[in-house]
């Protein structure tokens, strides 16, 4: 997906290209970081972002006062396939000992009354540190020598790109119809 260097001016396809291409390559460290876990990269996903939300004070994925986070904000915040998540959530909590916990939607804060919550467990978190560490392992080899700077960067267009597409995500098609 990338061009060959040249005088020619980049594109914004090729900046977007790129972090399709980024997200394919890091597939293979995010198998790296699961490996023996127990878990498919699929799961560690879950698993991870549950317990960003719960000891490392994400505030990118919504959740009540009790910590659960709504099935349907969740499947939308996932990087790996979100298909089959209810599937993925009902294996986790019936583990022999439940690294999730699921709860009924709550109708009060206007969730629908067949949705449902989940929250990471104590055993979940016990589970999925160790794969955390080997994604902050992976994640510092990858971007070692990198100055700062670019790092920021970086940072900061991914932000935008992803903000841009979350305020625009109910209607998708004024993005892609060329009305920007």
């Amino acid at each position: 997906m990338s061009r060959i260097k040249s005088d020619v001016p980049l594109e914004p396809t090729d900046t977007v290209s790129s972090i399709f291409s980024t997200r394919r390559d890091l597939l293979h460290g995010a198998k790296w970081a699961v490996e023996n876990s127990g878990f498919t990269v699929e799961e560690a996903d879950l698993l991870i972002s549950l317990y960003g939300v719960r000891e490392l004070g994400w505030d990118d994925l919504e959740r009540d006062k009790e910590g659960y986070v709504a099935f349907r904000r969740l499947e939308r915040f996932l990087v790996h396939n979100p298909s089959l998540l209810s599937r993925r959530i009902r294996k986790l909590a019936d583990a022999k000992q439940a690294l999730v916990e699921v709860a009924d939607g709550d109708t009060a804060a206007g969730q629908h009354f067949n949705s449902k919550r989940v929250r990471i467990t104590k055993e979940g978190i016990k589970r999925i540190e160790p794969v955390w560490q080997r994604f902050q392992q992976m994640s510092a080899a990858l971007v070692r020598d990198i100055p700062r700077k670019m790092l920021e960067s970086h940072q900061a267009v991914n932000d935008t790109i992803s903000r841009r597409i979350q305020e625009r995500r109910a209607g998708l098609s004024d993005l892609f119809s060329g009305k920007l």
